[in-house]
């Protein structure tokens, strides 16, 4: 006998096959967040908790690529198409893993005015993407001050491990063992300043950006450590409500200026 499908608090099932718009019994009045999974077909394994913790709050859209795994540039239209015909045009927040960074990074450059923020999880190393659109991301701060936020786990935890491992036992280690080690400490040393340099590198995507080190999380971040996604998820929302507070002041100012002027000619 089969089991049904998990469900999320919603209710929704989430079938690893087609996408699944998520929405709660109550929503809230804030962007459609898009999740884009990594390499594979099946985002379900890594991304079920975090879409269920979201999806208590906010409509989520666990965006599934299928078995095919198309390129950024095939898979765009795809996915814009399939937006229309669920009428879900409007303002969307971004997540993506690994992989899924290039695809929704292709989404921002051509559709910026689409995008209200951007969650990156262990992306930038990622392939997909030509140089021109990299470069055009960051020259032209794509988002401009809308909220970005990168989070960066240890890729590396395993070899690092390995590595402490031998070392501890470096006392009964030959001199061609230690060497070894050495020399494996300085490339791990060297890969992990690139990697750093890959992931922060993608804060000139915005000028409101924040940026966080995971350095006990290996490269699954979203499965690991889905709280502090989803913690990072809702500073970007705040921060999108923030900003739409901040564009409309001017009601304000003029209620205030009127008490302001009628106490004055009061005194």
């Amino acid at each position: 006998m089969t089991s049904s499908p998990p469900l999320t608090p919603a209710g929704t099932p989430l079938d690893s096959r087609e996408h699944q718009l998520l929405v709660p019994p109550k929503p809230t009045l804030t962007p459609l967040i898009i999740c884009f999974h990594g390499s594979g077909s099946n985002p379900l394994p890594s991304w079920d908790i975090l879409v269920a913790i979201l999806s208590k709050t906010y409509r989520v859209l666990l965006y599934d690529r299928g078995p095919k795994n198309p390129s950024p540039e095939e898979d765009l239209p795809a996915m814009k198409a399939y937006l229309k015909s669920k009428g879900l045009e409007s303002r969307y927040i971004l997540v993506a893993h690994s992989y899924g960074g290039a695809f929704a990074k292709l989404f921002l450059h051509r559709h910026s005015q689409e995008v209200a923020g951007m969650v990156l999880v262990e992306t930038g190393q990622e392939g997909g993407l030509s140089e021109k659109v990299r470069r055009e991301l960051t020259k032209r701060c794509m988002l401009g001050d809308l909220p970005l936020v990168v989070i960066r786990g240890n890729s590396m935890i395993r070899q690092w491990k390995e590595l402490e491992e031998s070392e501890a036992a470096m006392a009964s280690a030959t001199e061609e063992e230690k060497d070894r080690m050495k020399t494996r400490r300085a490339w791990l040393d060297a890969a992990d300043l690139e990697d750093e340099k890959l992931k922060k590198a993608q804060l000139g995507i915005s000028k409101n950006g924040k940026y966080l080190c995971l350095p006990d999380c290996g490269h699954d971040v979203i499965r690991a450590r889905p709280e502090v996604v989803a913690e990072e998820v809702r500073w970007v929302i705040e921060q999108v409500r923030f900003q739409k507070r901040k564009k409309c002041p001017a009601s304000e100012v003029s209620i205030w200026q009127t008490w302001k002027e009628f106490f004055w000619k009061r005194g």
